[in-house]
């Protein structure tokens, strides 16, 4: 039992210590790091297949065919040729100086080396390029110039009104897509802009409402409307008559009408009954059929919302 124990013992002795053995593989894990450093830094010639984005794609051209690929020869260090394949690097063709036919467009690549290149990693050169040119099927689609009507939902505070309407600006856009698409399309809309307790003027960014298979030259449009306080005014204005022959005196009961106008704050003060003109017309007259005139507000200041009149007919008296 003695001897046993002591050749454990003596076996143990010639095994390296815990220290000795950590030592030695802190020693591989630094000559293995050094080396593989040494390898990914130097550089290599190799063959690199990228993808391809267009980029810069005139307005109403579609690419049915988007999986293009370019071949290339580039000399790069071994991390960044690692890089390149391991995350499928995209390479972007800007085809707006391409020569678009009918239906194939022609690119030469080969104008755009130094743009590829400047996508590529520092130390990357690039040899080659496969190949030098595209061509390329495209399709285009119709188009239209449509109206865009904005939709809110505004509540304004109260002695508060819009004073021209909702307008968007632009006022129109342009739209993409199948014949028989926008042959059944008149107008484009926005979404709905809600708005509460409204008393300034509002200008806001607001998408336009997508229409399944069709692209909008635009996809926001600006919705403006201006707001502004207003208060009612009372106002005797004279009742003119027009077209009366000559020879025939007409008397009209009453010969003024009470006006009750909506008129912004701004002005309000500056309004008189020389802004105002109304009118009956004796043509309306119907050989003596009826004894009333409608009446008209044939001039009123701009700006003015709603006129109320009281009357809005008179009666008169023929006298020849």
């Amino acid at each position: 039992m003695l001897k046993g124990t002591e050749g454990n013992a003596r076996f143990k002795k010639k095994l390296p210590s815990k220290n000795r053995l950590r030592f030695f593989l802190l020693f591989v894990f630094i000559s293995f790091s050094f080396w593989l450093s040494t390898k990914l830094s130097n550089s290599y010639t190799v063959e690199q297949t990228f993808n391809i984005e267009w980029i810069n794609i005139p307005e109403g051209v579609i690419i049915p065919d988007n999986n293009q690929k370019l071949n290339t020869s580039i000399t790069a260090s071994g991390i960044e040729i690692i890089l390149y394949r391991l995350f499928n690097y995209i390479l972007k063709i800007d085809i707006n100086q391409a020569d678009f036919g009918r239906e194939i467009f022609e690119l030469n690549v080969e104008n755009q080396k130094f743009f590829i290149l400047q996508q590529l990693y520092n130390n990357t050169s690039l040899n080659l390029i496969n190949p030098s040119s595209f061509k390329i099927k495209f399709s285009r689609l119709n188009e239209k110039k449509l109206p865009v009507f904005p939709r809110t939902k505004i509540n304004l505070r109260a002695g508060y009104l819009i004073d021209n309407g909702v307008i968007s600006k632009p006022d129109s856009v342009i739209i993409r897509g199948p014949k028989v698409l926008l042959d059944s399309i008149n107008f484009v809309e926005t979404v709905t802009y809600y708005e509460e307790d409204v008393f300034k003027s509002i200008s806001k960014k607001v998408n336009l409402k997508p229409i399944q298979g069709i692209k909008f030259s635009k996809v926001k449009v600006n919705i403006e409307l201006s707001v502004s306080r207003y208060s009612e005014k009372e106002l005797n204005i004279p009742i003119e008559l027009i077209n009366q022959p000559k020879g025939i005196k007409v008397k009209l009961f009453p010969a003024k009408s009470k006006i009750r106008a909506t008129i912004p704050m701004t002005i309000i003060g500056n309004v008189g009954i020389s802004d105002f003109r109304l009118i009956a017309d004796f043509d309306k007259i119907l050989d003596g059929q009826t004894k009333e005139l409608e009446l008209y507000v044939q001039k009123k200041p701009a700006g003015v919302k709603q006129i109320i009149l009281e009357p809005k007919v008179v009666n008169y008296l023929i006298r020849k």
